[in-house]
Protein backbone atom coordinates (compact mmCIF):
# COMPACT_ATOMS: atom_id res chain seq x y z
CA UNK A 1 0.00 0.00 0.00
CA UNK A 2 2.66 2.61 0.50
CA UNK A 3 4.24 1.85 -2.54
CA UNK A 4 1.23 2.56 -4.33
CA UNK A 5 1.01 5.56 -2.25
CA UNK A 6 4.30 6.97 -3.33
CA UNK A 7 4.17 5.94 -6.78
CA UNK A 8 1.09 8.18 -6.66
CA UNK A 9 3.16 11.19 -4.80
CA UNK A 10 5.52 10.51 -7.47
CA UNK A 11 3.05 10.90 -10.53
CA UNK A 12 1.20 13.74 -8.83
CA UNK A 13 4.66 15.75 -8.64
CA UNK A 14 6.40 14.79 -11.99
CA UNK A 15 2.82 16.16 -13.56
CA UNK A 16 3.23 19.27 -11.14
CA UNK A 17 6.96 19.95 -12.53
CA UNK A 18 5.89 19.43 -16.32
CA UNK A 19 3.33 21.83 -15.92
CA UNK A 20 5.72 24.40 -14.60
CA UNK A 21 8.51 24.08 -17.60
CA UNK A 22 5.60 24.62 -19.54
CA UNK A 23 4.81 27.46 -17.86
CA UNK A 24 8.72 28.68 -18.29
CA UNK A 25 8.37 27.76 -22.05
CA UNK A 26 5.29 29.84 -22.69
CA UNK A 27 6.69 32.53 -21.15
CA UNK A 28 10.05 32.67 -22.98
CA UNK A 29 8.20 31.55 -26.48
CA UNK A 30 6.63 34.84 -26.28
CA UNK A 31 9.73 36.90 -26.00
CA UNK A 32 8.47 39.84 -24.52
CA UNK A 33 5.88 39.81 -21.05
CA UNK A 34 3.84 43.33 -20.93
CA UNK A 35 6.28 45.41 -22.96
CA UNK A 36 9.47 43.64 -20.99
CA UNK A 37 12.16 41.79 -22.79
CA UNK A 38 12.12 37.66 -21.25
CA UNK A 39 15.08 36.51 -19.75
CA UNK A 40 16.09 33.72 -18.42
CA UNK A 41 16.04 34.85 -15.16
CA UNK A 42 12.27 35.49 -15.83
CA UNK A 43 11.94 32.21 -16.71
CA UNK A 44 13.40 30.45 -13.71
CA UNK A 45 11.24 32.43 -12.05
CA UNK A 46 8.10 32.22 -13.65
CA UNK A 47 8.99 28.25 -12.88
CA UNK A 48 9.15 28.74 -9.12
CA UNK A 49 6.62 30.73 -8.57
CA UNK A 50 4.43 28.15 -10.58
CA UNK A 51 5.66 25.43 -8.45
CA UNK A 52 4.94 27.46 -5.47
CA UNK A 53 1.33 28.10 -6.04
CA UNK A 54 0.94 24.64 -6.67
CA UNK A 55 2.22 23.94 -2.82
CA UNK A 56 5.28 22.55 -3.28
CA UNK A 57 8.01 23.19 -0.21
CA UNK A 58 10.39 25.68 0.10
CA UNK A 59 12.99 23.26 -0.58
CA UNK A 60 12.15 21.91 -3.76
CA UNK A 61 10.97 25.28 -5.06
CA UNK A 62 14.56 26.68 -3.98
CA UNK A 63 16.18 23.07 -4.48
CA UNK A 64 14.86 23.03 -8.40
CA UNK A 65 17.74 23.28 -11.04
CA UNK A 66 16.00 25.41 -14.11
CA UNK A 67 17.81 25.48 -17.71
CA UNK A 68 16.82 26.85 -21.08
CA UNK A 69 18.77 25.85 -23.40
CA UNK A 70 18.81 26.92 -26.88
CA UNK A 71 18.28 24.27 -29.29
CA UNK A 72 18.79 26.34 -32.72
CA UNK A 73 21.59 27.24 -34.97
CA UNK A 74 21.13 30.90 -33.69
CA UNK A 75 22.98 32.46 -31.03
CA UNK A 76 20.89 33.82 -27.87
CA UNK A 77 21.00 33.46 -24.39
CA UNK A 78 17.96 35.12 -22.97
CA UNK A 79 14.73 34.54 -25.42
CA UNK A 80 13.85 37.98 -25.58
CA UNK A 81 16.77 37.57 -28.72
CA UNK A 82 15.37 34.50 -30.34
CA UNK A 83 14.49 34.11 -33.85
CA UNK A 84 10.74 33.33 -34.70
CA UNK A 85 10.84 29.90 -34.68
CA UNK A 86 14.10 29.11 -32.74
CA UNK A 87 13.80 26.18 -30.95
CA UNK A 88 14.45 25.58 -27.29
CA UNK A 89 13.72 23.64 -24.39
CA UNK A 90 13.08 24.57 -20.40
CA UNK A 91 14.63 21.56 -17.94
CA UNK A 92 13.20 21.37 -14.48
CA UNK A 93 15.18 19.24 -12.21
CA UNK A 94 14.64 18.21 -8.15
CA UNK A 95 17.54 16.86 -7.52
CA UNK A 96 17.69 14.04 -4.93
CA UNK A 97 18.85 15.30 -1.30
CA UNK A 98 16.52 17.49 0.61
CA UNK A 99 15.44 19.35 -2.42
CA UNK A 100 13.56 15.76 -3.39
CA UNK A 101 13.12 14.56 0.05
CA UNK A 102 10.97 17.50 0.96
CA UNK A 103 8.32 16.24 -1.59
CA UNK A 104 7.88 12.53 0.10
CA UNK A 105 4.90 11.72 2.33
CA UNK A 106 6.51 8.66 3.14
CA UNK A 107 9.81 8.03 4.67
CA UNK A 108 12.10 5.83 2.66
CA UNK A 109 12.36 4.63 -0.73
CA UNK A 110 10.12 2.33 -1.82
CA UNK A 111 10.18 3.02 -5.90
CA UNK A 112 14.18 4.09 -5.63
CA UNK A 113 13.24 6.71 -7.78
CA UNK A 114 15.58 9.80 -5.59
CA UNK A 115 15.49 12.44 -8.39
CA UNK A 116 12.92 14.08 -11.04
CA UNK A 117 13.02 15.96 -14.56
CA UNK A 118 11.24 16.89 -17.07
CA UNK A 119 12.39 19.05 -20.24
CA UNK A 120 9.65 20.52 -22.85
CA UNK A 121 10.17 21.52 -25.81
CA UNK A 122 8.88 24.74 -27.68
CA UNK A 123 10.13 27.54 -30.24
CA UNK A 124 10.22 31.14 -30.50
CA UNK A 125 7.04 33.34 -31.16
CA UNK A 126 8.93 36.54 -31.19
CA UNK A 127 7.51 38.95 -33.97
CA UNK A 128 9.58 38.74 -37.42
CA UNK A 129 10.94 42.17 -38.32
CA UNK A 130 9.56 42.67 -41.45
CA UNK A 131 11.09 45.34 -43.69
CA UNK A 132 8.39 47.14 -46.15
CA UNK A 133 10.04 48.65 -49.76
CA UNK A 134 8.10 51.93 -50.14
CA UNK A 135 8.26 52.14 -53.58
CA UNK A 136 6.04 50.58 -55.98
CA UNK A 137 6.65 48.07 -58.26
CA UNK A 138 6.52 49.55 -62.43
Amino acid sequence: MLGVWEAGRLMQVSMTLNDAAREGARLAAGGANSGTSVTVAMVQQAVRDYLTASGFPAAAVNGAQIQLTNQSSHTWTDPCNAQPLDAFTVTVTIPSGDAFNSLRWIPGTITGVTQLSTQVSMVSMNDAQVVVSSQLPL
